[in-house]
């Protein structure tokens, strides 16, 4: 959870992404930093969602809906359970949007846990 706010915060400034035209660059350079793909994922959130997502500080105790989807969905990813990574991109996503969010969001999971194991954080 921290990791995932540290890297959310980071690109909070930052403006909106078509979503299409993040992940066709992105695609490009499949070598690019977690931070790459974070600030892509939370850059099209924010045009995606109603409200934007509600990423709360680092010392925040409690979780914003949006931080529970979003560990939610990578924790059905890191376990292989596709069914409810779908369903978590269906309910919160208009269909257009699936594709390329799902993809975003699996990348910065890979990402995320390459990172953690090279340096061992929890």
């Amino acid at each position: 959870m921290l990791l995932l706010r540290l890297l959310m915060r980071q690109c909070r400034a930052k403006a909106g992404l078509e979503a299409f035209e993040t992940c066709r660059l992105l695609w490009h350079g499949p070598r690019e930093a977690v931070q790459d793909y974070a600030d892509a994922l939370l850059r099209i959130l924010g045009t995606s969602l109603p409200k934007g997502p509600l990423i709360h500080d680092l010392r925040a105790e409690e979780r914003s809906f949006d931080e529970e989807w979003l560990l939610a969905r990578s924790g059905a990813l890191q376990h292989d359970d596709h069914c409810s990574a779908t369903f978590l991109l269906r309910a919160r996503l208009l269909l257009y949007l699936r594709r390329p969010v799902g993809w975003l969001a699996a990348e910065l999971v890979q990402r995320m846990d390459a990172m953690t194991e090279r340096n061992h954080i929890k």
